[in-house]
């Protein structure tokens, strides 16, 4: 079973090429001077495949290990959402363009913004929210993320 999830995964991978439109066809075809590859496969190894192929052509962006800030952190239940939503409500309004990510991981509301490849780039919206929300000075650091988006490979 390990060697058919291995095997899944490398054609998953392999699916986000031209050449992955049919992975096994191509394994299959006979051309001359090399040998010749039989696959034996159940239907459930060709519906879990087509399954990733449509996960991969769904996908709008693609993600790395990079940075955001963050603006508030909270463990008031209630009141710590109703304070991240106004705070995130008052960055979208002065920064349309910076994406804004609410959570919640118990017991902690987090509200972080931004897609950072690099700490100076998170370091520069850093000071322009700390000058812009001075009351919120202390609680605005940059943390690790490691599912950030690259804004680039959006619509593409």
């Amino acid at each position: 079973m390990k060697f058919v999830t291995s095997i899944l995964m490398v054609l998953a991978m392999a699916t986000n090429s031209a050449f992955a439109d049919d992975i096994l066809s191509e394994l299959k075809s006979k051309k001359e001077g090399q040998g010749e590859v039989t696959v034996n496969q159940s239907s459930e190894i060709r519906t879990l495949l087509d399954m990733k192929k449509a996960e991969w052509a769904n996908k709008k962006q693609l993600t790395y290990s990079g940075y955001r800030v963050q603006v508030f952190m909270g463990n008031q239940q209630k009141k710590s959402k109703d304070d991240a939503s106004l705070r995130e409500a008052s960055i979208r309004a002065k920064y349309p363009e910076l994406e804004t990510y609410l959570t919640f991981s118990s017991p902690f509301w987090k509200l972080k913004v931004g897609d950072f490849r690099t700490h100076a780039d998170a370091l520069i919206v850093a000071n322009k929210l700390k000058n812009d929300f001075s009351k919120w000075e202390g609680d605005i650091y940059i943390v690790r993320d490691s599912e950030v988006f690259n804004p680039d490979f959006e619509g593409k």
